[in-house]
């Protein structure tokens, strides 16, 4: 069948974004304005001056997702699919062939290969396996798991479909993360593919989701990316369930907001999308900033460059809402969530630096704007707030004067208007919280008969959220400062299981904010009590941070919020297919793991021992190790095999006995002659 093309013409494009920024702007203007009457009389021309921009600056980053949501909740209700791009039918074949790339770090094996042999299954399923080939990526530091993802990638390779390929290789030298892994993949194999699918190490995609992009790449031959938005599911701790439940009632129209005004230039977010090969070859060689870390060398959020870099070499990029079945994994706690959240700040905050380059689209500058505010929005907001209560502190400590020293008859009160600030505090919220409820109703077109589970769960989400965010707040403020002062970030793994958060990490990290909450908390009680009630919905989220962490991160909370309808979402009452072909998938693997690892499941395997070896030139030239770490690795291997003495290596030494062939094929004979 021929694709089929909803014409768009380009001047209806920059009318779109005319409405969403126009609407943006105007409205943040009329606030301002509004704002500039309201705040006190008496106070000196910087603070003011200072108030007014931290408002517009606060205050346009309300609008611009209020007006983004409201024209995306338009978008879905109309049902059209995006225009501009050539839609094809479901039917017909495939014409190309298309890498499925699993980058991981230091991740669970199973769980890795689990999720690929279910993707791989669905594609056979739907006969198209013979155009997809399956990569693992690794860029594995730990010597033990490395040894691990090779054992389960041969026994992942029995059970995967015949007409399949699932190919392994552990890069020596871990250059530039996971934007280095993908930029080696594309120099070795690269040309031998049309299109790859850049996966994260927790991605699902469902067999229809993967041949609809691979069809649309090759109905438009101008496209360079197309993202399927990823929805998060699978996971049981109270904290990710929030974030499953929000994901999936206020993502959509967040997701179509953003297709209606982007088009064809839209944005990349580095997994769970679809890349034309010889685009992101002749465009995403990324370079390498200048000056020390963090905001120089390699450059830690890749995917919005990559994306800013192939739109500037002419391709298009996609995101369309209409491509379901794209899953991942939230974070299962608060502190994760952080954890993740400092890695992608530093990322954003480096992008000050491309922000500048020459010859970018403007709208991909104002991709790498929005990121960046998104992090800088923490800091402003914290600023605002801390710029207000000083003021109300400072009346308190140092009255104002109500007589000028030039002899009056009258005095010269302050004005305060108290109503025209409750009324931007409200119109604030409102434009925070309406997109939920158009989200909510967008979701209960779509699934009638969840209607009391879906209302009452959204609005405890919002109540949970009014009490993390604050937190959030803190943190991001904190990562924002530590950047600036010159701290780096290290690359660190996730946590990808249900393991809530300890009493004792969660004192650790969050010790600050209960203090800071009680202080403020008391210093507004006794110095500035018209601010009380106003300061208590940030006071308390800071105040219970510790318990908040802890009871968030319980799977055994979570699931009992799932018994009693709350946070509750389709896909766990109807569980889709290839989810639950890879929990089966799951464990099957893991009842093939080795009790032994890394060497000793070297010397002691001969399969393992031969493909080792074989791998070895595959993976690249071995790193650089000491002759006195090989040495005294050795030593303790032979001591080990002679005398039955403990290996007790240091990862260094596993290293370097792993990258030794010969010593390996001797130990392994040694043992077998014992």
């Amino acid at each position: 069948m021929t694709p089929q093309k909803l014409q768009i013409c380009p001047r209806k494009i920059i009318f779109r974004r005319i409405k969403v920024f126009g609407l943006t702007i105007f409205s943040t203007l009329i606030a301002t304005i509004k704002w500039s009457y309201v705040i006190p009389t008496d106070i000196t021309p910087l603070t003011e001056f200072f108030m007014i921009s931290l408002f517009i600056l606060t205050f346009g980053w309300i609008s611009l997702f209020f007006w983004s949501s409201l024209f995306g909740f338009f978008e879905l209700l109309r049902k059209d699919k995006q225009p501009d791009i050539s839609w094809t039918s479901a039917k017909g074949e495939l014409h190309s062939k298309t890498a499925l790339l699993m980058p991981v770090y230091n991740e669970s094996p199973q769980g890795v290969f689990a999720n690929l042999l279910s993707m791989a299954e669905d594609l056979n399923k739907n006969g198209k396996s013979k155009s997809y080939d399956i990569f693992v990526l690794s860029d594995t530091t730990d010597p033990k798991v490395w040894i691990e993802e090779e054992k389960t990638w041969l026994e992942a390779k029995k059970l995967m479909p015949e007409q399949m390929n699932i190919y392994y290789r552990r890069r020596p030298l871990n250059i530039a993360r996971k934007a280095g892994n993908i930029e080696d993949f594309c120099n070795k194999w690269g040309a031998d593919y049309d299109f790859m699918i850049v996966l994260d190490a927790d991605s699902l995609l469902t067999a229809e989701t993967m041949i609809k992009m691979t069809q649309l790449m090759e109905a438009n031959e101008d496209t360079g990316i197309i993202q399927a938005p990823p929805m998060t599911l699978n996971r049981n701790t109270l904290f990710a369930r929030l974030q499953q439940f929000a994901g999936k009632i206020y993502g959509p129209i967040v997701s179509a907001g953003l297709s209606y005004w982007q088009g064809g230039d839209s944005n990349y977010w580095g997994h769970n999308a679809i890349i034309r090969v010889k685009a992101f070859i002749e465009c995403c060689g990324l370079p390498i900033l200048e000056g020390r870390k963090p905001f120089g060398g390699h450059i830690l959020s890749h995917d919005f460059v990559e994306a800013a870099l192939i739109r500037r070499g002419g391709w298009r990029a996609w995101l369309l809402e209409e491509l379901k079945g794209s899953y991942e994994e939230s974070p299962p706690t608060m502190i994760d969530f952080a954890g993740r959240d400092r890695r992608w700040c530093q990322g954003n905050m480096q992008h000050i630096k491309v922000l500048v380059s020459k010859a970018l689209h403007p709208i991909s500058r104002i991709h790498f704007t929005i990121g960046i505010m998104s992090y800088l929005s923490s800091p402003i907001w914290l600023s605002f707030l801390l710029i207000g209560l000083f003021i109300a502190l400072g009346k308190e400590f140092f009255p104002p004067v109500y007589f000028s020293e030039a002899k009056s008859l009258f005095p010269e009160w302050p004005i305060f208007d108290k109503f025209g600030t409750i009324a931007l505090f409200m119109i604030s919220m409102g434009m925070l919280i309406i997109p939920k409820f158009l989200g909510l109703i967008v979701y209960l077109t779509k699934n009638k008969g969840k209607a009391w589970s879906a209302i009452k769960s959204v609005f405890w989400e919002i109540l949970i959220s009014c009490l993390i965010a604050p937190i959030m707040m803190m943190f991001q403020s904190k990562f924002v400062v530590d950047i600036f002062m010159g701290k780096s970030v290290g690359w660190n793994t996730q946590n990808r299981g249900d393991l809530g958060t300890s009493f004792k990490e969660a004192f650790n990290r969050h010790i600050w904010h209960t203090l800071l909450g009680i202080a403020t908390t008391i210093i507004v009680w006794f110095y500035a009590n018209q601010l009380f009630w106003w300061m208590l919905p940030i006071t308390i989220g800071l105040i219970f941070s510790i318990p908040l962490s802890i009871v968030t991160s319980k799977a055994s909370v979570g699931i009992w919020a799932r018994k009693h309808g709350y946070f509750l979402i389709p896909e766990e009452l109807n569980v889709p297919q290839i989810l639950q072909r890879a929990k089966s998938f799951n464990k099957q693997l893991e009842k093939t793991a080795s009790e032994t690892l890394g060497i000793e499941l070297i010397i002691k395997d001969n399969l393992m021992n031969n493909f080792h070896i074989l791998a070895l030139p595959i993976n690249g030239p071995a790193p650089e190790f000491s002759q006195t770490t090989l040495k005294s690795a050795e030593a303790k291997l032979e001591n080990h095999i002679n005398l039955g003495m403990s290996l007790n290596l240091n990862k260094d030494e596993e290293i370097a006995l792993l990258y030794s062939p010969e010593i390996l094929q001797k130990a392994n004979i040694a043992l077998k002659m014992k």
